[in-house]
């Protein structure tokens, strides 16, 4: 019943701790129930425009810090292809421009996902504190039009090297 249920997962990627721990899921799901796998990472270039338009920026230090994170998006997306590799899966992975959360939203609506994993806010204990999540996840979650899962599951470092 669980190949019928989920068909297609997609993983948010931004760059946290949280978020791999996310991908690492989502290649074990993917791996376990035989599912189509995608990873997206969004270089947040609403947040640049806006402190561009209020002078926290000036044009040089904006393309040079979209140029960054844009670098930085694709190392973390080849790093979570690697991972998916070494389980033996093929991912999907899209660098997007935009807003964080309605570019992942449009993205898994694009993708025809079936379940969006979001890295949960960890702490150093590995526990999540019940208002820690941030103003995008809150965002995703209260907009998505498919369920999203938040995963909160620090020791999955272990478990992912044990299969």
């Amino acid at each position: 019943m669980s190949k019928d249920f989920f068909k297609k997962i997609m993983v948010a990627i931004n760059g946290s701790e949280a978020s791999i721990h996310a991908a690492m899921y989502a290649i074990m799901m993917a791996r376990c129930y035989n599912l189509k796998l995608k990873a997206v990472y969004v270089v947040d270039t609403a947040t640049i425009k806006y402190l561009s338009l209020n002078k926290f920026l000036i044009d040089e230090e904006k393309n040079n810090y979209e140029e960054l994170l844009s670098k930085d998006g694709e190392n973390y997306l080849k790093y979570v292809e690697r991972l998916a590799l070494s389980k033996g899966l093929q991912i999907e992975t899209e660098l997007l421009r935009g807003g964080v959360f309605s570019e992942i939203i449009k993205a898994g609506d694009n993708y025809d996902a079936d379940l969006l994993l979001l890295g949960g806010n960890e702490t150093n204990s590995g526990k999540a504190h019940k208002s820690s999540a941030s103003s995008v996840e809150k965002n995703i979650l209260l907009s998505s039009h498919i369920p999203v899962m938040f995963v909160q599951k620090p020791e999955i470092d272990r478990l992912f090297k044990s299969i």
